[in-house]
């Protein structure tokens, strides 16, 4: 997969994921602290299995 791709497509969620919280936050909804807790998890997690998978990129490379 294009690695361009990938970080961008987490980019994207990223900010999705911001605009939820905020209009959840705007509106009031109960809820808003567990779903940013999960989505915050799962988002960073992410994050995180691609600056390993990447990182493990630039190795073999070198």
């Amino acid at each position: 997969m294009n690695k361009s791709l990938l970080r961008n497509g987490l980019l994207g969620i990223s900010f999705l994921y911001g605009i939820a919280i905020a209009i959840m936050a705007i509106l009031g909804l109960d809820g808003i602290g567990v779903f940013a807790a999960i989505g915050g998890i799962v988002v960073g997690a992410l994050w995180a299995v691609y600056g390993y998978l990447d990182s493990d990129r630039r190795t073999m490379d070198a």
